[in-house]
C-alpha cells in the first residue's frame, strides 16, 4: 500500500525538477525534426556534450571505437541523442546532490545491463534494440530520487537490506509504499519520455509486478530478464561491460540459430507473442551459463543486498 505523504512529497519533487537549458533545449529541437542537418546538430554541441556522446558512442552497446563527434552523431542518431541528453540531465542533478557517490560505478552497472540487453535482443531479433539501451540507462533512476529526496528513508532501505537481507524493491516498498522502479517511470514521464520506455523502466525489476500485455511487452520481458542476469554477477572491475558482446559471440550464434529453429517449428501452432517468452527463458539460460565462464557470481547473500544504493 502506498503512503500517501511520501507519494505527495515524491510527486512535488518530481515537478520541480530541473528543465531544460535553452542551449540544450535548442539541440533537442533539432534532433527532433528529421530534416535537421547533421553538420548544423554537431556545431550547436558543447565539448562536455561532445565527449559524453563520444563515451556513448564507445560503449557496451555499440561496441566500436569512435573518435569523431560527427561519426558518432551519426552512429547513435537522433532518437538515441535526445534520450542521452535527457539522461545526462536527469542523472547529473541527482549525483549533484550526493555526497560519496561513485557515478563511475552507478554508470557501469547501467553498461552492463545495457550490454547484456544487447545481447538477448540480438539472439531474438528483437526489432528496436535501441529501446533496450535507453531502458538499461534510466531504469535506476528512481534510486537516486530516494537517495536525494528521501534520505531518512533511504537509510533505513539500507539497513533492511543489509540486516534482513531483503530485495531493494522490498525494502523500498516496506519504507515508502512505493518502488524505485515505479518512481522511475514517473520521473521519465514528466520528461515525455516514450511510453513503452517509462512502462518498460516501472517492470524491470522482478518485484515490479506482472508485466502487462499492452504496448511493447517483448521490450519489457527482455529488460526484466537482463536485470535479473545482470544482479546475479558482480563484474570486475578490470572487465569493461563493452568486452561483453565480443566474449558472448559465439553464443550469439548459437542463440540465433536455437531461436530461429523455436520459430520454424513451433510458430504456426503457438504465434510469436505465445512462443516469445520461452524463446526468451532459453536464450536468458545460454547468455547466463556463458557469462559464468568470464564473470563471478555475487555471493547468495549478496543477490538481495546488492548496490547501487551507496554511501
Amino acid at each position: 500500500m502506498k503512503n500517501e505523504k511520501i507519494l505527495s512529497k515524491l510527486k512535488g519533487k518530481i515537478s520541480k525538477l530541473p528543465m531544460i537549458s535553452g542551449d540544450v533545449f535548442e539541440i533537442i529541437s533539432l534532433l527532433n525534426r528529421p530534416e535537421s542537418n547533421f553538420n548544423k546538430i554537431v556545431e550547436k554541441i558543447s565539448p562536455s556534450l561532445a565527449t559524453r556522446f563520444l563515451s556513448m558512442a564507445n560503449s557496451a552497446y555499440y561496441g566500436r571505437e569512435v573518435s569523431s563527434v560527427h561519426y558518432a552523431v551519426k552512429l547513435l542518431g537522433y532518437r538515441r541523442m535526445k534520450d542521452m541528453l535527457i539522461s545526462s540531465i536527469l542523472v547529473n542533478h541527482f549525483t549533484d546532490h550526493l555526497k560519496n557517490f561513485d557515478f563511475d560505478k552507478f554508470q557501469t552497472q547501467a553498461q552492463f545491463c545495457a550490454a547484456v540487453s544487447n545481447v538477448l535482443g540480438e539472439i531474438l531479433a528483437y526489432e528496436k534494440p535501441d529501446d533496450l539501451f535507453t531502458v538499461a540507462t534510466l531504469q535506476n533512476i528512481g534510486k537516486l530520487v530516494i537517495a536525494v529526496y528521501f534520505k531518512e528513508e533511504h537509510k533505513k532501505i539500507i539497513h533492511l537490506k543489509k540486516t534482513e537481507g531483503q530485495s531493494t524493491a522490498q525494502a523500498e516498498q516496506k519504507v515508502m509504499g512505493i518502488n524505485h522502479a515505479e518512481i522511475g517511470a514517473m520521473v521519465l514521464e514528466r520528461f515525455t519520455i516514450p511510453k513503452d520506455i517509462c512502462e518498460a523502466v516501472r517492470f524491470h525489476d522482478l518485484e515490479s509486478g506482472e508485466i502487462p500485455a499492452n504496448s511493447d511487452r517483448r521490450l519489457k520481458l527482455i529488460a526484466r530478464e537482463a536485470t535479473r542476469i545482470v544482479d546475479h554477477f558482480a563484474l570486475p572491475e578490470e572487465m569493461l561491460p563493452s568486452e561483453i558482446p565480443g566474449l558472448l559471440r559465439k553464443t550469439i550464434s548459437e542463440g540465433k540459430v536455437n531461436c530461429s529453429e523455436s520459430v520454424r517449428t513451433e510458430m504456426r501452432s503457438k504465434g510469436y507473442d505465445v512462443l516469445f517468452p520461452t524463446l526468451l527463458e532459453k536464450a536468458s539460460s545460454l547468455v547466463f551459463q556463458a557469462l559464468k565462464e568470464y564473470i563471478p557470481e555475487r555471493l547468495p547473500q549478496m543477490v538481495n543486498a546488492q548496490q547501487p544504493y551507496q554511501k
